[in-house]
């Protein structure tokens, strides 16, 4: 059997119950959990590198708001919402404060040992990192702590957030700040 095709049971057989357990779709590699207002999205990235004795993959996760991605780039909202299009992105690395660190299959790689460690990092790492976002207030925090510390992404989000939010105020403030320190 060739690695890719080991990866691709890994997903069916280990990955896919651990996340449709939690209430998570599945669309090819990428998963997530729906809610009103925004989504969870994991997306399994495999290696540029891979070949068909070795296979490297890792997890990135994020958070999708429908109203900050059809704001900013202007498109359509997606019918599967994914981690490319997604807020808050991090690699399970990022989470675990780790250097980033992909699974490997190869012919050295004992199975069992991968199933086990991936159902871990699924279930004590991405499953408790979700767990903080429960509404759009939690992500709002989350982003003005990133904000203060000087590791958020993109200014606009927070805009956005707040202006559909109910903040209009700190939607207006953040807009002259972010506008006038450009």
């Amino acid at each position: 059997m060739s690695k890719q095709n080991e990866l691709n049971e890994l997903i069916k057989e280990t990955i896919a119950p651990l996340f449709k357990a939690k209430g998570f779709k599945k669309k090819g590699k990428n998963f997530a959990k729906l809610f009103p207002d925004f989504a969870w999205t994991v997306n399994i990235q495999s290696s540029k590198w891979n070949t068909k004795n070795e296979v490297e993959f890792l997890f990135n996760t994020g958070i999708y708001c429908d109203k900050v991605y059809t704001t900013l780039d202007g498109l359509k909202s997606p019918i599967f919402p994914l981690e490319l299009y997604s807020m808050l992105r991090l690699r399970i690395s990022d989470i675990k404060n780790i250097r980033e660190n992909w699974y490997k299959i190869s012919d050295k790689t004992d199975i069992e040992e991968i199933k086990k460690q991936v159902e871990s990092d699924i279930v004590n790492v991405i499953f408790p990192y979700f767990e903080q976002y429960q509404n759009v207030e939690d992500i709002i925090n989350v982003l003005e702590t990133m904000d203060e510390q000087g590791e958020f992404e993109c200014p606009h989000h927070l805009i956005l957030l707040y202006h559909y939010y109910g903040y209009p105020e700190k939607a207006q403030k953040r807009m002259e700040v972010v506008y006038l320190t450009s």
